[in-house]
């Protein structure tokens, strides 16, 4: 009898079937075939926390079919992904088709394989296994922990601060990285500093070099202000110069560690400015597609079969010379982290990234960078000769140049022949001159600086943050960036994240009153409890059981202590009420900040703070009201976004759209402008004179391009 063979999507199913006889029928489950309910905790408190899951409406389908593919089975293959994520489904699956009492037993088995090639696939169905329970409770531990996390401290928020919003264990603590960032931003206060740069020059009419003012009389030399630049360049005028000395030295530029999750994840933020979603997607397709090996992994492990296919085509495509004498293996410094999974990496060298072969798009661009830092590991350092050279004024003055020349490419050959570079490096050729060798500074150049506050966090940054702190594992990246922007919790300026109105508030608020929910260490540690239940080293249950207890017993005491009026009330105003002559104070409420009397209830009076738009916006003339005689449209905003309304609301309320000009007339008709518009979770630009115009695009004509999640993003701001 044939054998029922059950993956997660129909990609990974198609590519399976290629590689299996025929006897095998290959099904996909479409992700997870049971889980949580969507209402409802979901879990049993008192019976040691016994989940009750239940299949979705849109799996029951899929589940009625694969029991009518099993019927004619006598056992089940569950070759779901390799991680706790991957056993889970599994075991769902299992328990949902596993026969009842009295029936004919089927034999249900476990394959794990981290690439889809002919090779893996037959070492996995030839060692079959039991289902790996650890995983399962370790991936279940995570599910309910932070379902518990989520049922018992949303509902709080949604009571002392506003409907809707949500907490969790550790996109709460991703929301406080930014805002914390955000504050840096705000109390930094700039400092100013000049440099001066000479331009130096011989009599022989060499070619001149630049060199930066560094010390004065053997001391680092610090230029505060203007006068003092001004000075010094008036000082320099006269002076003469003498080569005071040349040092050539070799400087060698190993290559980088093949990719793990979190740093290809980092890598594609930025080079293309994809988001983590955007790239994880992109590599879930190309593993099913069997191009790459398990994205979702943490290890730097490369398998001995790889380092030596890896040797052999650089040798063949770029030459022996850029081979070391042995392969190269790197170590994990992540303690938790499965060396018997491999880093990412392509399954056939030979499949270059120069051509689709049936990649989208996005998959050649994350197929592109593994297969060219899997090569690049493999390689020996580029090589630099680097010179500094110093040069001395009469009166004390000393400057400094410095050069390289690229003599030997390494690694870096791989990312010049593919016009891929992951950063760039600005090559600085100096002339030959040699020590005491007089020479003439023909410019003096000063120019103000400030000290930059640090940068927000971007999709890259806050990856590379999070990880380091040991907060959240390879699976959990993405996801999170993706909730705390659908929470709106963050927007995205370009690729950075900053905060809104209710990330202040809500972190605050946990800071001061759950600090273990959002504490840094706390989160980690728990992160390495569900490491070591995955590891059988820990049960699941006392685990939760250690958390959820004074928890639970905080969110009861909080529910009847916190005050809303308290929480949403962010500071006074310079403002009078006109009604009461009471303070008025900034509040924050289901659309934003506004303005409210400290009065209330006894006043009502409340207005709202007409800030949020630019300055361009305020100026812009929107237009006659068609329903009033001295009525004007201003700009608004609301629930929505924005819209123009009436001046002279109360009395009118005639409303229209807002339409968001990019400052460009359409393409097509030529009449109308260029808008925004917007299309479920994403934005478009067409034309104000729609539907007498029809043009319409999904890039900006302007020529900046929105990756979809940045379209996305943007559109919950408009």
């Amino acid at each position: 009898m044939s054998k029922l063979v059950i993956v997660e999507s129909p990609t990974k199913a198609k590519t399976l079937s290629g590689y299996l006889a025929k006897d095998y029928d290959v099904k996909a489950s479409m992700g997870h075939i049971r889980d949580l309910p969507k209402s409802g905790m979901g879990i049993d408190i008192d019976h040691d926390f016994t989940p009750e899951y239940v299949v979705p409406d849109k799996a029951k389908k899929t589940l009625n079919e694969l029991k009518k593919a099993l019927k004619d089975k006598d056992s089940v293959i569950l070759a779901t992904d390799p991680d706790r994520e991957g056993e889970a489904i599994a075991w769902h699956l299992q328990e949902l088709l596993g026969p009842k009492r009295g029936k004919n037993k089927i034999e249900f088995k476990r394959v794990v394989f981290h690439e889809l090639t002919k090779d893996a696939i037959e070492e996995a169905f030839k060692n079959q296994t039991d289902l790996n329970s650890d995983l399962v409770n370790a991936q279940q531990a995570r599910r309910i922990l932070d379902r518990l996390v989520g049922y018992k401290l949303s509902p709080l928020l949604w009571k002392k601060v506003r409907y809707g919003l949500s907490a969790g264990r550790v996109q709460s603590v991703a929301v406080r990285l930014i805002v914390e960032r955000e504050r840096e931003r705000q109390a930094f206060n700039p400092e100013e500093y000049w440099t001066v740069e000479g331009k130096f020059t011989d009599t022989k009419n060499k070619r001149p070099f630049k060199a930066e003012l560094v010390e004065y009389k053997n001391k680092k030399i610090d230029i505060t202000d203007e006068n003092k630049a001004k000075k010094i360049q008036s000082e320099l005028i006269n002076d003469s110069f003498t080569i005071k000395s040349v040092k050539k030295t070799e400087r060698k530029k190993n290559p980088y560690p093949p990719y793990k999750t979190s740093t290809l994840q980092q890598a594609l933020s930025n080079v293309f400015g994809f988001t983590a979603k955007r790239t994880m997607s992109s590599a879930q397709g190309l593993f099913e597609k069997g191009y790459i090996t398990y994205h979702r992994t943490d290890s730097l492990n490369l398998s001995p079969q790889f380092v030596n296919s890896a040797r052999t085509y650089i040798s063949s495509n770029y030459g022996k010379e850029f081979l070391p004498e042995k392969g190269v293996f790197y170590k994990t410094k992540s303690a938790n982290a499965q060396e018997a999974h491999e880093a990412i990496r392509p399954t056939e060298l030979s499949r270059r990234p120069d051509k689709k072969n049936g990649m989208t798009a996005d998959e050649l661009k994350v197929y592109m960078m593994i297969w060219k830092r899997s090569l690049e590991c493999q390689m020996l350092p580029a090589i630099y000769d680097q010179t500094s050279m110093e040069v001395l004024s009469e009166t004390g003055y000393g400057f400094r140049a410095t050069g390289s020349l690229l003599k030997f490419e390494g690694w870096m050959r791989v990312g010049k022949l593919l016009s891929v570079s992951e950063e760039e490096e600005t090559l600085n050729i100096l002339p030959e001159y040699s020590e005491s060798e007089k020479v003439l500074i023909s410019e003096i150049t000063p120019a103000q600086h400030f000290t930059q506050p640090p940068a927000r966090y971007s999709d890259a940054t806050l990856i590379k943050q999070l990880e380091e702190l040991g907060i959240g594992r390879p699976s959990t990246y993405a996801p999170t960036i993706a909730t705390i922007q659908a929470r709106g919790y963050v927007t995205k300026d370009n690729r950075y994240f900053i905060p809104g109105d209710f990330a202040y508030v809500v972190t605050d608020l946990l800071v001061e009153h759950f600090p273990e929910v959002i504490d840094y260490q706390f989160t980690a540690q728990m992160e390495d409890s569900l490491d070591e239940i995955a590891n059988g080293d820990k049960e699941w249950v006392p685990v939760i059981r250690e958390f959820y207890e004074p928890f639970e017993k905080e969110i009861v005491e909080k529910d009847k202590t916190l005050q809303k009026s308290e929480i949403t009330t962010l500071g006074k105003s310079d403002e009078k009420c006109p009604e009461c002559g009471h303070d008025l104070v900034i509040k924050l409420g289901k659309y934003g900040k506004f303005l409210s009397c400290s009065n209330y209830p006894e006043c009502e009076y409340a207005k709202p703070i007409e800030d949020e738009n630019s300055d361009n916006d305020k100026n812009q003339d929107y237009g006659k009201c068609p329903n009033c005689e001295d009525g004007t449209f201003i700009l608004k905003t609301g629930r929505f976004g924005k819209f123009l309304a009436c001046s002279n609301y109360p009395k009118c309320k005639t409303t229209k759209p807002y339409l968001q000009k990019i400052g460009m007339k359409c393409p097509k008709c030529n009449e109308g402008e260029v808008i925004v518009k917007k299309a479920k979770r994403k934005i478009f630009y067409g034309c104000s004179r729609y539907p007498d115009c029809d043009y319409s695009s999904w890039t900006n004509p302007m020529g900046k391009q929105k990756s979809p999640d940045e379209t996305e993003s943007l559109s919950s701001i408009v």
